[in-house]
């Protein structure tokens, strides 16, 4: 485990935790110029650590091969006065560093390879306190000067969610333990507990006698907390009860805590193992930051256990550093075994997880199954029923059917002496004489006879001779004749055109050569 902090004279100071079993020890790695002016953060995951300082710049190193990676220019202007790293689940190095700067903005890094900027987001008027990332890495909470919380979705990169705060919040934080759907706000002197979904108003209220300048969530749904007047206090956020108060644990105000060791600390109580079998003793290793220029390492678990009264260290303070600067920010970088341990047993709870949904999902299937064969079951005595239906049906069948046969004779057409087209059905008297009329048909005594060819080319002969007439009084009268219906025109010459004849003369084609017309391109 390695430990970072910053100070006011420009310096980043690397520190070693060494365990030993019930004991911890401090020990001074490195000390570095890291900025031109203040160190105003500072943060680490995997192997990346960046502190972001007051010359607008952000340093990188690489904590596994020692080495210093350089430096990022801040999109925004000023100082960069925030970071925060987000892993995924499940990983050891980080995928994206999120930074705020001076003037509000809100700067996406991808982390590693090039660390290009990959979204600049602003939408506060102030320098950004403090940035959370959600487990998720969807959404980001910040605080700002100018007293606003922010929700932002990173996948769009655009602000969902602005709330006016009574008083200037210091720190922001998600919850890891029920998977971010709780956040605590750090304002004043008093953390409040809050919904993501909102609605449901303040959660929990952890009041302070003086102001509030540091929060760090524990497993359990715990909370540790630093105050201005030096005294560190573990809680218990669910119920909003404190479990431990060091009233003195600095002499100065508590600048910055950070987690270094935290391996289930709420199982104390829980034991495990049979008689005789050796039980983990769980740990709670919480380093502190001072102004005065110190550094202690606290083995909370221990002092809760032991019931330490309020003002009193009962051995919990295990080692102390002092580094003669003053300190602004911390940050730990967890080992590799530590990592381990932590993703282990976050697999252990995804595998739990996985494990009791596979069990809910089997006994829904189970119900959905019970559910079917009553359906079945159903279906089928509808079946029953309709087959019953359908052999009713068919004993009332041939009634039915000699029936339809009497109205289907009833409507068969007249038959008739001539060969042709009878008519569909027979008629009333008047409206068959004039049906027989249009149809050049004759009715005696209900049969049908056609009237032979003579009487219609005698017809024709009369309809040609009235044609005639009408196109000999339209000639010496200087007009055009017009074809009546069921006539074909002649254009130009004043009476109708032969049947089969082409409507211009020049699209006639004679046997064997082409058209004589205008040929298409």
């Amino acid at each position: 485990m390695t430990l970072l902090a910053g100070c006011y004279e420009r310096f980043l100071f690397g520190y070693n935790v060494s365990e030993d079993g019930d004991d911890a020890q401090l020990a001074r790695t490195f000390t570095h110029a890291a900025h031109k002016g203040v160190v105003k953060c500072v943060a680490a995951a995997g192997q990346w650590a960046a502190t972001g300082g007051a010359d607008d710049l952000i340093h990188l190193y690489d904590l596994k091969n020692d080495k210093d990676l350089g430096f990022l220019m801040s999109p925004g202007e000023g100082a960069v006065t925030s970071l925060a790293f987000f892993i995924p689940a499940g990983a050891y190095n980080p995928t994206h560093l999120l930074s705020g700067a001076a003037d509000g903005t809100l700067t996406v890094w991808a982390a590693g390879g090039g660390w290009q900027a990959m979204k600049t987001l602003r939408g506060h008027r102030k320098e950004v306190s403090a940035i959370s990332v959600h487990p998720s890495g969807l959404i980001a909470l910040t605080v700002s000067r100018d007293s606003f919380l922010k929700m932002w979705d990173l996948v769009k990169g655009r602000c969902t969610y602005t709330a006016k705060l009574e008083a200037e919040a210091e720190s922001v934080a998600f919850c890891p333990e029920d998977g971010g759907t709780r956040y605590a706000l750090l304002a004043g002197s008093a953390v409040t507990l809050h919904g993501v979904q909102g609605g449901e108003g303040v959660l929990a209220t952890l009041s302070h006698p003086r102001r509030v300048l540091c929060m760090a969530w524990s497993t359990g749904n715990r909370l540790v907390t630093g105050s201005e007047d030096g005294s560190l206090r573990l809680w218990d956020a669910r119920a909003g009860i404190e479990l431990l108060c060091i009233s003195r644990a600095h002499a100065s105000r508590v600048r910055t805590l950070a987690l270094v060791d935290d391996d289930g600390a709420a199982d104390v109580a829980s034991g495990g193992g049979g008689e005789g079998e050796a039980q983990r003793q769980p740990r709670l290793l919480v380093a502190t930051a001072s102004t005065d220029g110190s550094l202690k390492l606290w083995d909370l678990s221990k002092a809760a256990a032991a019931g330490v009264p309020s003002g009193a260290s009962g051995g919990a303070c295990l080692s102390e550093a002092h580094t003669r600067a003053r300190l602004t920010c911390m940050a730990a970088a967890d080992s590799l075994p530590v990592m381990q341990r932590r993703l282990a047993a976050a697999t252990a709870a995804r595998q739990k997880a996985a494990r009791a949904a596979a069990a809910a999902q089997q006994q829904g299937q189970q119900a959905a199954g019970g559910k079917k064969r009553k359906g079945d079951a159903q279906a089928a005595a509808e079946q029953g029923c309709k087959k019953k239906a359908a052999k009713k049906g068919k004993a009332a069948a041939p009634a039915e059917q000699q029936q339809q046969q009497q109205q289907q004779q009833q409507q068969q057409p007249v038959k008739t002496k001539s060969k042709g087209k009878p008519p569909a059905a027979p008629a009333a008297p008047a409206a068959a004489a004039a049906a027989a009329a249009e149809a050049n048909v004759v009715v005696h005594d209900g049969v049908v006879e056609f009237l032979d060819a003579p009487e219609q080319a005698r017809k024709q002969k009369q309809k040609a001779a009235v044609v005639q007439q009408k196109r000999q009084r339209a000639a010496e009268q200087g007009k055009r004749y017009r074809a009546m219906p069921g006539e074909k025109h002649q254009p130009g010459t004043g009476r109708p055109r032969p049947a089969g004849t082409p409507k211009h003369k020049h699209k006639q084609q004679r046997p064997g050569k082409p058209h004589a017309g205008k040929q298409r391109r």
